[in-house]
């Protein structure tokens, strides 16, 4: 099996950061909403349960990386499944993440057309991403791994200084009472959540740049852990500033709560500094996923460079991403009701039966060079 040319390996704690990055940034933005209408004051309760949820995805992907060292998802597989079966479930799985990265560039430009800028195309701002998009992937992993630990202070500082300046207008009888309406909201909210957490799978697709290979057992742990605090943090936040209906109202809750902020009329209109730091945060996720498609191409077809890839892919995703949805509404839709059940199925259950299959057949791993 030839190996795919990547110049360089990445710290467990990047690839952390990298799944942190996956999904904070469009998580944070919309998930408040969607928890707060289907379980209102237990928002926060329906992250922890989807993060229990997560942990048997976390435990795969630390068995399969340890299993196939120095391989990622798109090359054990075929060690698994075999040479078709392999390049057939590695094909689906990046349609998976093209169709990821079309929805999370809709994403992106509905926002700063709906909140920041309503007179400017839509068009403008995804072919804006997609195209520094491309100039980032095509650098590699370890640019795409230092960019976001540069920008990871900035973002981590911003929203925990945004729910700081809040606190003020925090109401705790805004979380009772507890469970109300019992456990089927909280556990359909955790449905919802799943369909955001559920994009750490894509450390697989990496999994063969990390080094040492036993190190993704503490990306995975960091990772879950970072995600799950943050998550819930926003979420109690937006809840406890607002209550939950008003929560469920709004779509955008943290740059509701940036806009917020005003203190001695001397620091205000911080949102944004918050727009800057998400459109960042957005950018590394758009370019990661990008990266990691076209690395799983570039398997599929046993090419040995994946940077020729990049652009075409880049376009294929921001023509997906006008064509499917046609307004805010039809994502919003998506986002709530179709993506959870399309997450549980290959972000969930591609790396699950790969696992399955391989504790039965016990094939013998392949080290590849990836250089």
């Amino acid at each position: 099996m030839r190996g795919i040319r990547e110049e360089g390996f990445i710290h467990a704690r990047q690839a952390a950061i990298l799944m942190w990055f996956n999904v904070l940034p469009t998580a944070i933005i919309f998930l408040p909403s969607f928890l707060a209408k289907t379980a209102q004051q237990d928002a926060w309760l329906a992250v922890v349960v989807a993060t229990v949820l997560t942990l048997p995805l976390g435990f795969v992907l630390t068995w399969l990386g340890t299993r196939f060292p120095h391989l990622t998802l798109f090359q054990y597989s075929e060690i698994i499944l075999g040479r078709i079966l392999g390049k057939i479930i590695s094909t689906l799985y990046v349609l998976a993440l093209i169709l990821l990265n079309a929805l999370v560039l809709r994403e992106f430009s509905e926002f700063l057309v709906s909140a920041v800028m309503p007179e400017t195309p839509l068009l403008v701002f995804t072919v804006t991403l997609a195209a520094v998009a491309v100039y980032g992937a095509r650098n590699g992993i370890e640019v795409i791994s230092r960019s976001a630990e540069f920008v990871m202070p900035l973002m981590v500082l911003f929203i925990l200084t945004i729910l700081s300046l809040v606190t003020p207008e925090m109401s705790w009888r805004n979380l009772f009472p507890v469970l109300e309406r019992g456990v089927g909201p909280v556990l359909a909210g955790a449905i919802i959540v799943l369909g955001f957490t559920g994009e750490i799978s894509l450390l697989a697709g990496i999994s063969g740049f990390i080094n040492p290979p036993q190190g993704i057992r503490m990306s995975v742990t960091i990772g879950l852990l970072g995600v799950f605090f943050f998550l819930v943090m926003v979420v109690l936040g937006g809840v406890l500033v607002f209550g939950s209906a008003e929560t469920a109202r709004l779509t955008f809750v943290v740059f509701s709560l940036a806009r917020m902020v005003s203190i001695a009329n001397f620091l205000e209109r911080i949102e944004v500094l918050f727009m800057a730091i998400w459109v960042a945060g957005v950018f590394i996720k758009v370019m990661f996923n990008l990266y990691i498609a076209s690395i799983g191409v570039a398997t599929v077809m046993e090419l040995t460079d994946f940077r020729p890839l990049c652009a075409p892919l880049a376009a294929f995703m921001v023509a997906l991403s006008v064509l499917l949805f046609k307004n805010i509404s039809h994502l919003l839709f998506y986002l709530e009701e179709i993506m959870p059940v399309w997450t549980l199925l290959w972000a969930f259950g591609m790396p699950i039966f790969l696992a399955v299959v391989a504790a039965l057949r016990k094939p013998k791993g392949e080290r590849v060079n990836v250089r």
